[in-house]
């Protein structure tokens, strides 16, 4: 099934932040003129590695605008906000704090939107859980750039992959937790990137393909269900995404290469 989306309607990308001298890359405070009463979401127009990010965002009932990045200018400007203290996206702003790299940063949105657990060892739990879904949408996110639904599908089927190793896993955690959440009774982080691992499949192959692949895998359908209703994260799978998405893969491939390489 085509990916396919609404032509983006995100705000522009600024080439020139009011105020923006670079910072020191250790500072990740923000200051006056570029602070906003939302969070912002800088990267490019599709999942790559953000998506996990902004489902948190949406599981945790925010709103927020989405920066894509769109040609190399866009990067380089970004850049010499001095926001990104390694020179890479995503980049979260929220709370006036310019947060970069995937596992710390959902760590921080999952504390601030109730998603981590208070026991240190559930949120051990949590956090691992959460490593594993990134470790399983591996193979997908190279999806884009080839194209090629047979090797995609072959990937993750494989004995350590999505299908073969942490399905499994989860489905089993489901079953010792009672549900309907990976740790029993209150949503955490982990249900959203376990979420987000089984959209991202759907996303690529359709419903009907998804429902078949996971048909062994029963609590596992029933927990994709669940943690839809958490916060805004069913508005922004439905609607959300179609307008800050570029409306096919091949689109966001594209868009990553004039950025990067061009």
């Amino acid at each position: 099934q085509a990916h396919t989306h609404a032509q983006p309607t995100a705000a522009p990308f600024p080439h020139a932040y009011p105020g923006t001298a670079r910072q020191s890359s250790a500072n990740p405070v923000s200051s006056g003129p570029e602070m906003s009463s939302k969070p912002v979401v800088t990267y490019w127009a599709g999942r790559g590695r953000c998506e996990p990010l902004r489902c948190l965002l949406a599981a945790g009932g925010d709103v927020f605008e989405s920066r894509n990045l769109t040609c190399k200018a866009d990067m380089q400007a970004l850049v010499a906000t001095g926001k990104l203290a390694y020179d890479q996206v995503p980049l979260v702003e929220i709370d006036g704090l310019n947060l970069v790299q995937g596992q710390p940063t959902a760590g921080y949105l999952a504390q601030r939107y109730g998603l981590c657990p208070a026991d240190a060892a559930k949120a051990y739990e949590a956090k691992a859980i959460w490593a594993s879904a990134d470790d399983a949408r591996g193979p997908m996110l190279s999806f884009p750039f080839h194209g090629d639904l047979e090797k995609t599908r072959e990937d993750l089927a494989g004995p350590k992959a999505l299908l073969g190793r942490y399905a499994t896993r989860w489905q089993a955690t489901l079953e010792r937790s009672g549900g309907p959440y990976l740790l029993g009774a209150e949503p955490s982080m982990a249900d959203v990137g376990v979420w987000e691992a089984l959209d991202f499949y759907r996303d690529i192959f359709g419903h009907a393909a998804f429902a078949a692949a996971f048909a062994g895998f029963p609590k596992m359908l029933a927990h994709y269900e669940q943690v839809l209703s958490l916060g805004r994260l069913r508005e922004w799978r439905d609607t959300g995404r179609a307008a800050v998405f570029l409306p096919d893969w091949a689109g966001y491939a594209e868009a990553v290469r004039v950025t990067l390489y061009s």
